[in-house]
């Protein structure tokens, strides 16, 4: 139980040095010299762990990629591309429900921390124009930005798991993750606009021109995904066509200011420091046998499913971070006596789970940064969030029951 309770007193510390306004990058490097120094696991094996964050193909795909999406994110910033893809958005779209879904999934694409600060803008705008509560649009602006989360082979998630679990297919996962994000999506949809009334003024008229404009300005987002699928090139490396392509489409002015300032080491040493964890976490002997006696005991998949769902979410909520809590539990799942197509069901409820936790957190980024924007209280929100919040969780359990029975 030592070990259990070092790993407790470790991520319990998160949001205490938290509330100093320590960057979280900071905070999982100190958490990961505390694990290291109270587990007992020794010198040698913390060496080892940090080693092979920065020697290993799969963790150096991991770093390098999540930078390559910051740059990209930055770029796309700074030579308003996102601009010009809100407003074909508008040409082309002719109901603005529909853009208020649209809208924040397509800025969702970059993943960048606090990202939903770039479409929170644009949502309290049209939030104004169409009478939608406050309170409601942050939770417009907050469902649909994550979708991306999901189904992008390069958000830091996705990343994380496939450098916890290289045996796992991504594209197979992604796959997975549809069953988890087309309801939750139908559910932000019917709880959050279906009702909105609002005049509806001129529609948009449609033309290829702007459609071709459309797909112009959004080819740094799938170019990368293109290449990849076709090719088998990293990640990284396929991002840089994507930076390529941004270069192209802008008028280059500034290019390598905007290049230093689009690097953000804080992401870079947030994700090295959850890499560490997972390894520091992988010589916990302790901590892992207790863990897969407790899996591989006869408790069942409810029973299983639930100390995912506590772990998952705890950690979700404590770090207000994803990737955090996917670094301790993934490999855990890695070590259990379990068939390949149950580590994809428990690899799929783990990820939807730790995203509850992060999504809800009260020291999620993307909250804090909207909630200020919009002018709205915490409380007001997560009375939004009533029906949306137990929505997401059975989503959890019954797709995965879904899953087992369609892949076992």
């Amino acid at each position: 139980m030592g070990q259990l309770l070092v790993v407790l007193i470790v991520f319990l510390m998160i949001p205490l040095l938290s509330r100093f306004k320590i960057n979280l990058s900071y905070i999982l490097l100190t958490a990961c010299t505390i694990l290291a120094l109270l587990s007992g696991i020794g010198s040698e094996a913390s060496l080892k762990a940090i080693s092979n964050t920065f020697t290993s193909f799969s963790s150096l795909n991991t770093i390098l990629s999540v930078m390559m999406v910051g740059l990209l994110g930055g770029f796309m910033k700074h030579y308003k591309i996102l601009d010009k893809l809100v407003e074909t958005t508008y040409k082309i779209l002719p109901n603005k429900k529909i853009i208020l879904m649209v809208l924040p999934a397509l800025m969702g694409t970059l993943i960048v921390p606090g990202g939903a600060l770039l479409s929170a803008p644009f949502i309290n705008e049209m939030g104004e124009e169409m009478k939608i509560p406050p309170p409601r649009r942050a939770a417009i602006n907050l469902v649909f930005r994550h979708i991306a989360m999901f189904i992008l082979p390069y958000s830091t998630g996705l990343l994380v798991v496939s450098a916890a679990l290289p045996a796992i297919s991504i594209s197979k996962l992604i796959l997975l993750n549809l069953f988890f994000v087309v309801p939750i999506t139908l559910a932000g949809y019917f709880l959050f606009i279906k009702d909105i009334e609002y005049d509806p003024g001129l529609k948009a008229k449609f033309s290829y021109r702007d459609l071709f404009t459309l797909l112009l300005y959004a080819s740094p987002i799938y170019i990368c995904l293109i290449i990849n699928a076709l090719t088998g090139l990293p990640f990284f490396i396929a991002l840089i066509f994507s930076i390529l392509a941004v270069y192209l489409l802008c008028d280059k002015k500034q290019f390598f200011h905007a290049l230093v300032k689009s690097l953000n080491h804080h992401t870079v040493l947030m994700i090295a420091a959850i890499l560490i964890m997972k390894d520091l976490i992988l010589n916990l002997d302790e901590l892992i046998l207790l863990f897969t006696n407790l899996i591989n005991g006869e408790i069942g998949m409810l029973s299983t499913l639930l100390v995912f769902l506590i772990s998952s979410v705890l950690f979700g909520i404590i770090t207000g971070n994803q990737t955090a809590p996917l670094g301790i539990i993934l490999p855990m799942i890695s070590q259990l006596k379990i068939s390949p197509e149950m580590v994809y069901v428990y690899t799929y409820f783990t990820f939807a789970c730790s995203f509850a936790g992060y999504f809800f957190s009260p020291i999620h980024l993307c909250q804090a940064f909207t909630l200020q924007h919009m002018k709205v209280e915490t409380i007001d929100l997560y009375k939004e969030y009533r029906l949306f919040a137990p929505v997401t969780f059975v989503v959890a359990f019954v797709s995965a029951y879904l899953i087992k029975y369609l892949l076992v």
